[in-house]
């Protein structure tokens, strides 16, 4: 956890941290709290190629509940992430978000006590630090090698870097590279040509 979001157990944390303080909420099974405004996030959260950086905004847009055992916390959060292109090594910056639905439990609960097993995290005093949650529900979200199509661009950022193999240039007449071999040995143009004579 970084010390940026870490928080005397006993504290109040800052208005702009990961870190939420559930002494807000009622101690009343059911009873409920919004939390909506923006984080500023401690740490790079995500991947090598696609991260929402060390000291960006992100939204926060969640409900937490007080249930027997703990706080649950549900939701969205959305950010900005960076990311670079596997393919051409540009780079671009697209909005991201996870859902979240987190379990806190209390010390000395059930729950806690088979938190490890049960991947329930834990109530730090009264304290909820997000930011090893969403390392996670980002991790998971981001590809390992984002392309520049995998977010909605039509041609890499990059202009320097081709077009792929059978998709750059003219089209028509255009003999894909994988059935070049086959198109010269039986004169077909490629896997479409099927409706024609054969031998």
């Amino acid at each position: 956890m970084s010390s940026t979001s870490r928080t005397p157990r006993h504290g109040r944390p800052a208005a702009d941290s990961l870190v939420l303080d559930s002494r807000v909420l009622a101690r009343t099974p059911g009873a409920t709290e919004p939390v909506q405004r923006a984080a500023v996030a401690p740490s790079d959260i995500g991947v090598e190629l696609i991260r929402i950086p060390s000291g960006s905004e992100v939204e926060l847009d969640l409900l937490m509940t007080f249930v027997d055992e703990g706080v649950l916390v549900t939701g969205s959060v959305s950010g900005t992430a960076r990311v670079e292109c596997a393919r051409c090594l540009g780079e671009f910056t697209t909005d991201v978000a996870v859902d979240l639905t987190e379990m806190y439990a209390a010390p000395g609960t059930a729950a806690a006590d088979g938190a490890e097993e049960d991947e329930v995290r834990l109530l730090d005093g009264d304290l909820i630090d997000l930011e090893p949650a969403l390392v996670d529900a980002f991790g998971l979200e981001f590809p390992m090698s984002p392309t520049c199509a995998d977010y909605g661009h039509d041609e890499c950022v990059n202009p320097d870097t081709p077009a792929p193999d059978g998709v750059s240039g003219e089209e028509t007449g255009r003999i894909d590279p994988r059935w070049a071999d086959l198109a010269e040995k039986f004169g077909t143009t490629g896997p479409d040509d099927t409706d024609g004579d054969r031998a």
